[in-house]
């Protein structure tokens, strides 16, 4: 399944994604460029992403879901949020360790807020995921592994297990594992 045409650009920091449904998708500067930013106060720290964290949000919409992520009181946070139609809002640059794992463990790590870009679905936990939905969280995935070291895409649920269940059983793992030479190693 071919996803698109990279291009490395001359900057470091820069690579471009072309797909026939969104036409130069890009990261610069650790944003996506041309999605909506809303600033969350829930961060704080630099770090070097690992690890791509896969969410639910738990909420019926996506405006009470990134309200919730993007207020002081929640103590919560991730870098991108997806609705079902396939908006994306950034809420912290991919270099900046958001509050999205909790207490959590993977391997021989531990806290994988320092290590992780975390990305919230929009879903109820008890929903399928659309079609728009999983192809730009793909795509976003597919941008992110070309410019991170990215080792494993990983849900909620592996790396606090007992703890979380989120992204479900809904979650289309079998579309993310092409994404990763080694594949998907987790137990959602």
């Amino acid at each position: 399944m071919a996803l698109g045409i990279w291009e490395r650009c001359m900057h470091k920091n820069e690579i471009r994604f072309n797909h026939k449904t969104r036409k130069d998708m890009e990261i610069k500067e650790h944003r996506l460029v041309g999605v909506s930013y809303r600033n969350t106060p829930n961060k704080g720290g630099t770090i070097k992403p690992n690890f791509i964290i896969m969410h639910y949000d738990g909420a019926s919409n996506a405006t009470s879901a990134i309200d919730w992520l993007t207020d002081v009181k929640s103590k919560v946070s991730a870098h991108l949020h997806i609705s079902r139609d396939g908006i994306i809002t950034q809420l912290a640059p991919f270099n900046i360790k958001c509050w999205h794992a909790g207490i959590s463990f993977w391997g021989s790590r531990s806290d994988l807020n320092n290590c992780s870009i975390g990305i919230e679905l929009q879903n109820t936990g008890k929903e399928f995921y659309t079609e728009k939905q999983i192809n730009t969280a793909i795509e976003v995935c597919s941008l992110i592994i070309a410019l991170y070291p990215i080792e494993e895409i990983l849900g909620h649920s592996d790396i606090a297990p007992g703890r979380k269940e989120d992204p479900g059983i809904q979650f289309p793992w079998e579309k993310f594992k092409l994404l990763l030479k080694g594949g998907y190693n987790g137990i959602t």
